[in-house]
């Protein structure tokens, strides 16, 4: 399932990619339905490439279809992101912390310049589920496994979409 969020903010490119890529964690009260974002490790392997493990703690209400299989521990996952700042490009990939062969999620962040007070934040990714790691029995997934995706997807976008006003507040300050 697709993810596409695209946003201008009112900030240089430069602002917004170094606020973004440096100051994730302290934006958290800022993102609805995370508690905590723990930067694991930062390294800088090559200049202009900057690495990142994160990791993400969610709270949010589950429908009651994914109750069986999704319990509120459950609700964390790895981020490991490269930042790169010639391209103005962040790649990601996201794993849950349980069943980690049951997700995959990954994409891009693009930062786009507009003006020098004024960029566009794009991003893009898919996020598909694999049924049988998840123990989803084989007459159900058809029908099961698309409305897990929409809650994941529908648990994350807001995130994505809250990024651009917990930019500009954190820049504001």
């Amino acid at each position: 399932m697709e993810i596409h969020v695209v946003s201008t903010l009112k900030y240089s490119r430069d602002q917004v990619f170094t606020a973004s890529r440096d100051s994730l964690a302290e934006m958290v009260p800022y993102l609805p339905n995370i508690n905590k974002i723990d930067v694991v490790s930062r390294e800088e392997p090559e200049e202009h490439i900057v690495k990142f493990e994160n990791h993400w703690y969610a709270d949010a209400p589950i429908p009651k279809l994914a109750q069986a299989i999704i319990k509120p521990d459950m609700l964390k996952w790895f981020d490991f992101a490269t930042w790169n700042s010639d391209a103005y490009t962040c790649d990601w990939l996201i794993q849950t912390f349980f069943m980690k062969e049951a997700v995959n999620c990954k994409g891009q962040n693009s930062f786009k310049e507009i003006d020098d007070n004024t960029m566009e934040l794009t991003i893009h990714g898919d996020l598909s589920l694999n049924p049988k790691a998840i123990g989803v029995p084989r007459l159900l997934a058809g029908k099961l496994t698309p409305q897990l995706e929409k809650f994941i997807i529908a648990l994350i976008t807001p995130n994505f979409h809250k990024t651009n006003s917990a930019i500009e507040q954190f820049l504001s300050k």
